[in-house]
């Protein structure tokens, strides 16, 4: 059953009051507010929903195409369960970061888009790309584009940190458990990204940014029939941006491009192809930590947010490209079929030094490389590995409607799945003659605190020797096949009330082998095989008004957990659970506003938790299992046109944790971006804003605040809340072209996105200002 707590109630009781103001009064203003745009008549009976052919339905589902421009919201989505249902219908948590947010607030990353999202945090364990985002109370691994599963973790391996928002139409992020569609259920949340798609209609879209730190970005968006009718059209994006950072000796620079084909075959056939290229590189990159955040005598350092005590040789590159096609075929207004073919290659190069508190000796598995505020103590750590992912991931979806029960009925089978082999030299005798100054490693490729000693860090100027290093056939490979069937159906069982009700069998195999440099395998370090995983999701929404709807969902959580490893180095066992959620879903001004009220409860076992301790032999965090770990919370979304020119996105969230012993993620979370455009004589004006405020969170410690005599203060670290507020303001110059400027961080606050890692700190972004130039023609 669903579990209220009094502590869970008294926020629920508060949310509910605060979310009444907004939906409740909703339908009169809704009627008041009937001369918008799109209103030009009022519905037939009453109904307030958008009227939707057979053939729209089909064009949504089938091209997965949504117009996010002069919207914050999308009128359909079948991220959640396969089917082009309504945010209302869709039983789960729905947040949409569309083009036209993108553009008013400068969203150009994975983490850009994370940080505004409602309900979701992160963990940015260095600045060298890994960051975990989490929602719910755990870790988000699952990653979409245009339907189709990738690695979208943003990590040393993983693809997520090269994501350009430049090549994508909007993001839609789905909370709560989401095995449906994938396989895998983590009761966090589903991040589905739509690549923009080509058009009938030409145009050109170009942009140039200039910004504080030396920003410059440029991106131009192609849109090009290649016939007079349209019926074979095309477009090409490329985005690309250099930058210094508010750290010393860092700067980095990114590059995205698209071209994106597609072709009428007939008026029942499409078919779409296209290839795609991302790369970033952060040059002063840091491994485990930024800047400590205790002296050798445990006072705080409070060094300044620009300190990045990193060798000038030290970045992090990462690269990814893809080929994908659809298949569409049209067999009836009714019934369509679709095929999906994407491959994705990935490469991962890091080469990384920095001055940090790390275990610096095998046996007594003691910490150093604490700083003495006289400038002694440090040591230089250094990490050198190189990863290549592939992956080819397949699906095959057929939707339809019939009549039953006097009602239309849709339906959707499935088959999807991956197989993925991550190729890792490093850790594993993978490097050959991997030494720097002939200074003898900690560890194959790492060196960590004792052997490369900084005698002055106060005047260090990051001049080191480098690694020499080859790479060799003594290597790593992970193989992942994930793939499974899937039904899926929204029946009207009677005027008001919906039962959307599915299921997902899969199976899972991953397993791991060694190889030498002579190119033989040596051995194996892990597997597993889980056949036959029934992953059931259950929805029920109810009209209780024209404008508000009830609901309630459950499903099962299965999340397999390879990457985590024990102190054997063996992947822990999946994680296994149940997840619930139940609260209100409002729909007004035909489609164009949407607000939703969630109450959810997550129950888990085999959940990964942190021993603080790391694997002297590969280098990696040890895990341990964790049983009996449970979160629940409220979300409260609105997203949408309040009142015309008027787009806003608002969350707040509220969660509670416990298992783990430590609550990395905030009680209280809102965030909320809006815009006004001006009416009258000042049309062309667009103000708008937005902030982000938490309040206090918990962190684990590695290994503590020192004591003297190799004793260490353990205790979690408690971080306090802080407010964010960021400031906008667009002019439309001509028909063509606009100005925009943009300020984050306001305040100038000084916050971190992280703290405790290897006794290290993250400073989140001070003060920063863009200004940008967007022409259309």
């Amino acid at each position: 059953m669903f579990e209220i707590t009094p502590s869970l109630f008294r926020f629920s009781m508060r949310s509910v009051l605060f979310a009444s103001a907004f939906i409740l009064p909703a339908p009169a203003f809704a009627a008041h507010n009937l001369h918008f745009k799109a209103n030009h008549h009022h519905p037939k009976n009453g109904a307030n929903k958008i009227s939707i052919t057979n053939k729209n339905i089909e064009n949504i589902s089938v091209l997965g195409s949504n117009n996010t421009l002069n919207t914050y919201t999308i009128h359909r989505t079948s991220a959640a369960t396969g089917l082009p249902l309504s945010l209302r219908e869709t039983p789960q948590t729905v947040t949409v970061i569309t083009r036209q947010l993108m553009d008013d607030m400068q969203i150009n990353t994975l983490d850009d888009v994370m940080k505004t999202t409602a309900g979701v945090t992160s963990l940015q364990n260095d600045n060298a790309g890994r960051t975990t985002y989490r929602a719910r109370g755990f870790d988000i691994t699952n990653y979409r584009v245009d339907g189709m599963q990738i690695n979208g973790a943003t990590g040393f391996s993983g693809s997520g940190s090269t994501m350009n928002m430049d090549l994508y139409d909007n993001i839609q992020i789905i909370r709560g458990a989401n095995g449906l569609m994938g396989g895998t259920g983590d009761p966090s949340a589903t991040i589905y990204l739509e690549r923009k798609q080509p058009t009938k209609t030409q145009q050109i879209n170009a942009m140039l940014r200039l910004g504080n730190w030396n920003d410059h970005r440029v991106m131009l968006d192609i849109n090009k029939p290649l016939n007079k009718s349209g019926t074979i059209r095309s477009r090409y994006v490329f985005s690309w941006e250099d930058s210094d950072t508010f750290r010393q000796r860092e700067s980095f620079y990114n590059i995205g491009a698209l071209a994106n084909f597609a072709a009428d075959l007939s008026s029942r056939d499409v078919i779409n192809w296209g290839f795609q290229y991302e790369k970033t590189r952060d040059n002063g990159a840091s491994w485990g930590s930024n800047v400590p955040i205790w002296y050798a005598d445990g006072t705080r350092t409070s060094l300044p947010r620009s300190t990045n005590p990193v060798a000038n040789w030290s970045f992090s590159e990462a690269n990814s490209m893809s080929a994908f096609g659809n298949y569409d075929h049209r067999f009836s207004k009714n019934w369509h079929l679709r095929v999906s073919y994407m491959h994705t290659w990935s490469g991962n190069y890091q080469n990384l030094g920095n001055l940090k508190v790390n275990n610096g000796s095998k046996s007594t598995g003691g910490y150093a490389g604490f700083w003495n505020q006289d400038g002694t103590g440090a040591y230089l750590n250094a990490l050198h590995a190189e990863y290549n992912d592939t992956r080819d991931t397949a699906d095959v979806r057929l939707t339809g409607q019939f009549r039953a029960l006097g009602h239309t009925q849709s339906l959707v089978f499935g088959f999807n799945g991956y197989s993925d082999e991550l190729t890792t030299w490093s850790f594993s005798k993978a490097l050959g003659n991997c030494n720097i100054s002939n200074v003898t490693p900690y560890s194959n490729c790492q060196y960590r605190s004792t052997g490369l000693a900084i005698s002055d860090w106060k005047n260090w100027d990051g001049s080191y020797a480098n690694f020499s290093t080859h790479r060799t056939n003594a290597r790593e490979v992970d193989v992942t096949r994930n793939y499974g069937a899937y039904v899926s159906g929204h029946f009207v069982l009677s005027k008001g009330l919906n039962l959307i009700l599915g299921g997902r069998m899969s199976s899972y195999q991953y397993y791991s082998g060694v190889y030498n440099k002579e190119n033989s395998y040596t051995a194996s370090s892990g597997s597993m095989n889980q056949n036959a995983v029934l992953t059931p999701f259950t929805g029920l929404v109810y009209d209780i008004t024209k404008n508000i709807s009830i609901y309630g969902s459950y499903t099962n959580i299965f999340t397999p957990q390879s990457s985590y490893r024990d102190a054997n180095n063996q992947p822990l066992s999946p994680v296994l659970g149940k997840s619930y959620e139940t609260g209100l879903k409002g729909e007004f001004f035909h489609g164009r506003l949407n607000s939703s009220l969630a109450f959810y409860l997550n129950n888990q076992n085999n959940v990964a938790k942190t021993t603080g301790l790391t694997n002297s032999i590969t280098g990696n965090t040890i895990y341990t299992s964790a049983n009996g770990v449970k979160t629940e919370g409220v979300d409260f979304d609105i997203s949408g046109q309040l009142t015309r020119g008027w787009n806003i996105l608002f969350g707040y969230s509220y969660l509670q944790e416990k298992g783990l012993g430590y609550q990395e993620d905030p009680h209280n979370l809102i965030k909320m971006n809006t815009t006004y455009n001006f009416q009258g004589a000042l049309h062309n004006l667009t103000i708008g804003g937005g902030f982000t405020t938490q309040t206090s969170t918990s962190w684990p410690v590695n290994p503590g605040r020192p004591l003297g005599n190799g004793k260490y203060d353990a205790s979690n670290l408690y971080l306090n809340g802080y407010t964010l507020i960021n400031l906008m303001a667009r002019y439309r110059l001509t028909n063509w072209l606009n100005i925009t400027g943009n300020i984050s961080n306001l305040t100038n606050k000084t916050y971190y996105r992280q703290a405790g890692f290897y006794n290290g700190a993250i400073y989140g972004q001070p003060r920063t200002f863009y200004f940008t130039l967007r022409g259309s023609y």
